[in-house]
């Protein structure tokens, strides 16, 4: 997989490009890696349509893990890149589709464990609020319930390394398929996590933009096959 390869669009203006990340594509260039990434990818997109221009701008906004699918946003222009301040200041709406093991008792809740960056073999550590971590908030709502699942909708409202992914497993309902942090009861190639909408006012015009990516057909079967195995 490669720059060339086709590249979702969901929402583009001259400062502002948000694309559908696929599942298996990283967010930015890692060392050493031999994986695609989603900032490779855009700047082929832009020079095919400008017919091979090079050194387009493009600055990363937000990121998305290897494994998660769907809404992420790029800045094409430093007026876009002014969107990040939303981002750090926790003024962009950001919802999540999320499948979890178990059956969540409550049809609303907020998580809200500080978060601190450990050894990354060893994911990311909740922390008791008195000992340190960085804030981390968390709102979930369920939407659809399975004997051994639960469906529910996220919105974060802070941005920290693994938040849904830690957050979820520290109320007992890890992400189907989390392989740092789940229990692996069901079955599933990757962690069920779509980042399904983004919302924020752009920029440079002030206006409203929202903008939701469908939801992908791996996690599509794995939902009809929780409601049809109870």
């Amino acid at each position: 997989m490669k720059s060339r390869q086709f590249v979702k669009v969901l929402y583009e203006d001259k400062d502002l490009l948000i694309v559908d990340k696929p599942v298996g594509v990283l967010s930015e260039p890692k060392h050493g890696s031999p994986s695609p990434d989603l900032v490779r990818m855009v700047k082929g997109y832009l020079g095919r349509k400008y017919k091979g221009a090079k050194n387009s701008y493009v600055a990363l906004l937000h990121r998305l893990d290897k494994e998660t699918s769907g809404a992420i946003v790029v800045a094409l222009s430093k007026a876009g890149e002014g969107l990040e301040n939303d981002f750090r200041n926790h003024r962009v709406n950001r919802q999540y589709l999320a499948v979890v093991e178990g059956a969540i008792g409550d049809q609303r809740g907020r998580i809200d464990f500080p978060l601190e960056k450990g050894d990354f073999k060893f994911g990311i550590k909740v922390r008791e609020a008195e000992t340190g971590g960085k804030k981390a908030l968390t709102i979930f709502e369920v939407i659809e319930r399975y004997p051994h699942a639960t469906l529910v909708r996220v919105t974060v409202q802070t941005g920290r390394t693994h938040q849904v992914r830690v957050h979820l497993s520290g109320i007992g309902h890890p992400l189907v398929g989390d392989k740092i942090y789940g229990a692996g009861r069901i079955p599933f190639k990757r962690q069920a996590l779509h980042a399904q909408v983004l919302g924020f006012r752009h920029p440079r015009t002030g206006k409203k933009i929202r903008v939701e990516s469908p939801i992908p057909g791996d996690i599509k079967k794995l939902i009809d096959w929780l409601r049809e195995n109870v």
